[in-house]
């Protein structure tokens, strides 16, 4: 009912910005403009906000291993989507598209609520890590995938701010860093408009679109098949023998069963990268997501 409750907010948003797009309510290139806001303003407080108020304590070493896996589990994503992506576009640009959206996951607003309500707040604490890596990898690796850029790798263009904030956590995690409740106030109520704007940007897409088109882009029903249904069994299968904490393998499953990213299609909008392909991959992996995660929960964790 969780999963269930949080596809519904996310649906109702989007359908804001779809409304919205449909009606003219709002100029054309508001997607692209509000995209740059939440990459450059909210999304950065999102990241810092539960590190800078003292609530996320963690141990050096309990937080080294957890990582570790999480990064374990992100070549697991690797081996699968690669291969995938190939089968499913000869374009390079879209190759990496696809692949993005299979690695990258919704962590943070479908994560965290599902995670919590299924194995209980203990796993908010290695949820808030998994984003660590998340964010680290899809604004370094993820961007040269979308982008599609196959010249000299420059690092200058992936200091962002969304990478800077991401690489702060850790550190001021683990000095139990707290800032001035009027700061940690701001930055948290920043933050928390990123995920109303992530779907609403999706919406703003699709309203540009024929909504059929997504439904008969036959492409991203294999895709949504993976992403859902194969990457958290393979992950389970593969984890299971090397982890023996129940609640650290249940959540690198239940992670890796989430939709795909929302940042997926602010991506491809930023890099103009088959902007309604990646909208529309958010969109169908949300929505098929109310099914899976539950069978998911049952077969594998319950």
């Amino acid at each position: 009912m969780t999963a269930i409750n949080q596809l519904a907010v996310l649906f109702i948003l989007i359908g804001l910005g779809y409304g919205a797009s449909k009606l003219k309510a709002l100029p054309p290139e508001s997607g692209k403009i509000l995209t740059k806001v939440v990459f450059t303003i909210t999304l950065p407080c999102m990241l810092l906000s539960s590190a800078i108020s003292g609530e996320l304590t963690v141990g050096g070493a309990e937080t080294a291993m957890f990582l570790l896996l999480v990064f374990a589990t992100y070549l697991i994503y690797l081996v699968i989507a690669f291969p995938v992506a190939r089968l499913l576009g000869k374009d390079r640009g879209i190759r990496g598209l696809y692949s993005f959206m299979l690695i990258f996951s919704n962590v943070a607003f479908m994560g965290l609520p599902v995670g919590n309500a299924i194995f209980g707040p203990e796993a908010v604490f290695y949820i808030a890590l998994f984003n660590i890596p998340f964010w680290i990898c899809s604004f370094t690796f993820g961007v040269i995938l979308v982008s599609g850029e196959k010249k000299r790798f420059d690092y200058k263009t992936l200091i962002t701010p969304v990478l800077i904030s991401s690489l702060l956590v850790i550190p001021l995690s683990l000095m139990n860093f707290r800032a001035p409740d009027i700061i940690v106030d701001a930055v948290r109520l920043t933050g928390s408009i990123t995920t109303p704007a992530s779907m609403i940007i999706i919406g703003i897409t699709l309203g540009q679109e024929s909504i059929k088109d997504v439904f008969t882009n036959w492409r991203l029903y294999p895709l949504t098949l993976v992403k859902l249904i194969v990457i958290p069994i393979v992950v389970y299968l593969v984890m299971r023998p090397f982890v023996t904490d129940d609640l650290v393998l249940g959540i690198l499953v239940i992670i890796s069963a989430m939709p795909t990213a929302a940042i997926a299609a602010m991506f491809a909008i930023e890099y103009r990268n088959n902007e309604s392909t990646g909208s529309g991959g958010v969109f169908l992996t949300t929505l098929f997501s109310g099914i899976t995660i539950p069978l998911i929960v049952h077969f594998l964790i319950g």
